[in-house]
């Protein structure tokens, strides 16, 4: 059978997945190079490579020597290019896309393998299943004492347009009937291995609400009250579907849409998948097509990969990974059992990076061949280093998980991520740039041994669940981005998409690519006070300008600079938090003071 064209598999889409594909990586790659010329392919292997290079760069002309990183590549590219090569019968990975940067040079180190063909849809015996690496700890401590919100997960959104309330549900409940993760529940007996269940007959529930006569202060007040009393409802996971929705309506073209779930089934890649299926039904649904939606790669075939694998490699790793490695490197001190959740509701600081600093970041990680979020989640951890005044620190870092070497993995729907410890060295007289460069291999060297669960690696370590390895992640969201603000359906369009969601540690730092950088920190305020955490983001921020605007500087500069920083932000904080305590005291004595006493009346009770 002649081999496919991808551009006659694009024509057979629909205008909604080509919009998909347009928005597949949301950057624009830089379309110049610099001076380097181009060169055409001319082997076999460099015309496949360069054609995966331009369909997931979205590059038109690919020269061999054009540099991955000067047209815009980064970690998640670095995913769909190891994944595509691979199924196209070329084996590479992430780590050598990021030593080797040209198709020339991956062509020459790049080993055949047979073409794969992506694995069926899940079959309807498959009603059984293992639990992946995340879901065996968030399941342990989902049912071993956090709080009924634990890792509940509520997205919320603003529908733009004439909603077809019939056609909105028939499109989530298609998506679900084809989708067994939104089917799924979890059985577990004391003594048993747990497993997941996929139901075959499941009503995703959805509740509509008319909020029209309401003020938009109402408004507001109802919408938290619902994410509050919906958060602490939580699920009963052994009963399907762990998902519901929850629809109010503003005006005659604008809804609230909440999609509540619980992060057992779904990580954030997994999201947008579902998200992109439900608005294509919804489109197809209103124009009268009642075809069924396509299937995707089976969630089942990534847990029988997992399967196969020899774990001794991956404990071998981590046992000598964090061989001789002291206290962890705290940020709230003493008491914390990762991952537990105790408290429903957290905190956030934020800090948004300009769109000239976060340019300069970009710039620099085009010359030196590293990742803007590599720059920054080491960021993190010479913070702590600084902070902590030592050397050697260890922090938790989120993980993709999905395998390069499994078909279809790019586009399954499950719960794929995991949290494993990223243990950096911190010499003080490294510059920064040799120490990223070594940072960013050390992450991709993690990458290859991702999927032990976190409890296995503790116990390799020699720490049990009690004690932990770390209570701060750094979660980069470098998934593609489908249903972004002011983008959706032709007939919806999707506006300030949020998401809240507690991963049971004391601080989780959320860093967002974009024209602008976002840091987010969610923290629990039983534990880390805002003045502490916001400071941290203020440091961090002045660590990237410090390194982009000088690459010599030693770590050992960087760390004083930043160390000063942040204890300049805390206190500057804290005085700030003290001015408006007082300021707010002053003005509520002014208004007791203005209020004058009721005359009272002699002579018994009206």
């Amino acid at each position: 059978m002649a081999e496919e064209r991808s551009e006659d598999r694009v024509g057979r889409l629909s205008a909604a997945r080509r919009e998909l594909l347009a928005l597949w990586l949301a950057e624009e790659p830089s379309e110049a190079t610099g001076s380097t010329p181009h060169a055409d392919p001319a082997t076999a292997e460099e015309h496949v490579l360069a054609r995966v290079w331009r369909e997931v760069l979205e590059v038109e002309r690919i020269g061999v020597d054009d540099d991955y990183f000067a047209l815009g590549g980064d970690s998640i590219h670095a995913i769909v290019i190891v994944a595509r090569a691979r199924e196209a019968g070329l084996h590479l990975t992430a780590q050598d896309l990021f030593e080797q940067r040209t198709v020339r040079a991956l062509a020459r180190l790049a080993v055949p393998v047979e073409e794969t063909e992506l694995p069926e849809a899940e079959a309807p015996d498959r009603a059984d299943l293992p639990l992946g690496p995340m879901q065996q700890g968030m399941l342990y401590h989902s049912v071993g004492g956090s709080s009924a919100g634990a890792y509940v997960v509520q997205v919320t959104c603003r529908l733009v347009g004439d909603l077809d309330r019939d056609a909105f549900r028939a499109a989530w409940q298609e998506v679900v009937t084809a989708t067994p993760a939104l089917r799924a529940c979890f059985r577990f007996a004391e003594g048993d291995e747990p497993r997941q269940v996929v139901v075959p007959d499941v009503v995703v529930p959805m509740v509509f609400t008319d909020w029209r006569p309401l003020s938009t202060e109402e408004r507001t007040a109802r919408l938290e009250e619902h994410l509050d009393a919906d958060r602490e409802r939580g699920f009963a996971l052994s009963e399907a579907p762990l998902s519901r929705l929850a629809v109010f309506q503003e005006a005659d073209d604008r809804h609230v849409c909440v999609w509540t779930h619980h992060h057992l089934i779904l990580d954030g890649w997994s999201q947008q998948h579902v998200l992109r299926d439900v608005l294509d039904r919804y489109d197809a649904l209103v124009r009268g097509e009642r075809t069924t939606p396509p299937s995707r790669p089976s969630f089942a075939a990534y847990l029988d990969w997992l399967a196969d694998q020899d774990p001794a490699a991956d404990e071998t790793y981590w046992r000598d990974r964090l061989a001789g490695f002291g206290a962890p490197t705290r940020v709230a001190g003493p008491g914390c059992v990762d991952g537990q959740v105790v408290a429903a509701r957290r905190r956030e600081a934020t800090l948004r990076i300009s769109e000239q600093a976060t340019e300069k970041l970009g710039a620099f990680c085009r010359e030196h061949g590293v990742t803007a979020g590599s720059v920054l989640t080491a960021g993190w951890g010479l913070l702590l280093a600084g902070h902590h005044s030592v050397d050697d620190v260890l922090f938790g870092v989120t993980v993709s998980g999905r395998p390069a070497e499994l078909p279809g993995a790019t586009e399954m729907v499950g719960l794929f991520i995991n949290t494993l410890p990223l243990r950096l060295s911190c010499p003080a007289d490294t510059t920064a740039t040799r120490w990223l460069a070594n940072t960013q291999h050390t992450m991709a060297e993690l990458r290859e041994h991702q999927h032990l669960p976190l409890s296995r690696v503790e116990r390799a370590a020699g720490r049990g669940r009690s004690g932990g390895l770390f209570d701060s992640i750094v979660v980069v969201e470098n998934f593609p981005t489908w249903v972004g603000d002011g983008s959706g359906s032709a007939r919806l369009r999707v506006e300030e998409p949020a998401v809240l969601i507690d991963e049971g540690y004391p601080l989780v730092l959320e860093i967002t690519p974009g024209a602008t950088v976002l840091l987010r920190a969610r923290y629990d305020p039983n534990r880390l006070d805002h003045a502490r955490v916001h400071a941290a983001l203020v440091a961090l921020e002045t660590y990237v300008d410090a390194l982009v605007s000088d690459p010599t500087t030693t770590l050992a500069v960087l760390r004083t600079r930043m160390v000063e920083r942040w204890q300049e932000h805390v206190d500057e904080g804290r005085r700030s938090s003290r001015e408006r305590g007082e300021q707010r005291l002053r003005a509520a004595r002014r208004r007791a003071e203005t209020v004058t006493e009721p005359e009272t009346t002699s002579g018994g009770d009206r």
